[in-house]
């Protein structure tokens, strides 16, 4: 045998594990999946429906998600965000708003409840999983749906809303946006918006700081009582300079605080240049995982920035 169908024979061989050993991780990833809880923190499929309404418990033809995908993929308990757009600022309405889109996932749970249930705590949670079905909790993304009335806070948290992010592309009534760049409005957290950071903690609301300023996450860091929550972020490690991305700091002072980060894997999230999102996508969650207290890392994968 020539030396040239020698190395044809072992890179044939070679190709043949590697693809053995692809199919059996994926196969042992598909076990995982499907025996254990995963979830999502931030998924903007009701906004989404609110425009283009689909019916998510058979396989939908556009969106990211449905009843079908959750279930081949071992999705169990997505977050559903309760999105405020920033104009509801100017045009008023937004708690209106809020509570329209969360009839539409109640109206969603009720249709097929052998399929969905709004899930109100962890124990709804690990039973809905027990018994075949996607569990739906709420988040609130803007806190503008809360207006200027605090006792707004309890009313969402009875509707279910277990997080809300302080703010999105706008500065608003509790804080400043990493978005608004021609803004510093209130120097991270307004007069109001500690109160309502207050008043989230007592009740047992999650506040997340993903799309605020640096100012805010350190803000809101030095005064909660509790763990506090990422639920779309990334590494500015990766994408200098853009301040809706985390910096080291502050996700070391997430660690010390007990929270979690979940890492936002859209191509803009990972890298200036997206032909790089591949690459980047795992190099972000490597570049979390190295730095002490990993265990605060997540996923998520909203469509919007």
């Amino acid at each position: 045998m020539n030396f040239s169908k020698l190395s044809i024979l072992v890179f044939v061989a070679l190709m043949v594990t590697s693809c053995s050993n692809d199919r059996a991780l994926k196969a042992k990833a598909k076990e995982l999946a499907q025996k254990f809880i995963i979830t999502d923190g931030h998924i903007d499929t009701p906004w989404k429906l609110s425009k283009n309404y689909e019916d998510i418990s058979l396989r939908t033809k556009t969106g990211d998600f449905d009843y079908v995908r959750a279930k081949e993929g071992g999705l169990n308990v997505p977050f559903m965000a309760i999105y405020i757009p920033s104009s509801y600022l100017e045009t008023g309405g937004a708690k209106e708003k809020a509570d329209s889109l969360i009839d539409m996932m109640e109206q969603i749970a009720d249709k097929d409840p052998d399929k969905f249930e709004i899930a109100y705590s962890l124990a709804d949670a690990n039973r809905i999983f027990k018994e075949g079905k996607v569990a739906l909790p709420l988040g609130m993304e803007n806190g503008a749906g809360i207006e200027d009335d605090i006792s707004n806070l309890k009313h969402f948290y009875d509707r279910g809303i277990r997080y809300i992010t302080l703010t999105h592309s706008k500065d608003n009534l509790i804080c400043d946006s990493s978005y608004d760049e021609e803004e510093d409005t209130w120097s991270g957290l307004s007069p109001y918006g500690r109160k309502v950071v207050q008043e989230m903690n007592r009740l047992g609301i999650m506040v997340d700081i993903s799309h605020v300023t640096d100012e805010v996450i350190n803000q809101v860091l030095d005064m909660t009582d509790v763990p506090v929550v990422a639920t779309h972020s990334s590494c500015r490690h990766f994408t200098k300079g853009w301040e809706r991305n985390m910096g080291d700091a502050e996700i070391r002072r997430l660690k010390d605080n007990g929270g979690v980060i979940q890492i936002n894997f859209g191509s803009r999230f990972v890298s200036r240049e997206t032909d790089a999102y591949a690459n980047n996508k795992q190099a972000a969650v490597e570049e979390y995982c190295a730095k002490p207290g990993s265990n605060c890392v997540n996923w998520s994968a909203p469509d919007e920035f």
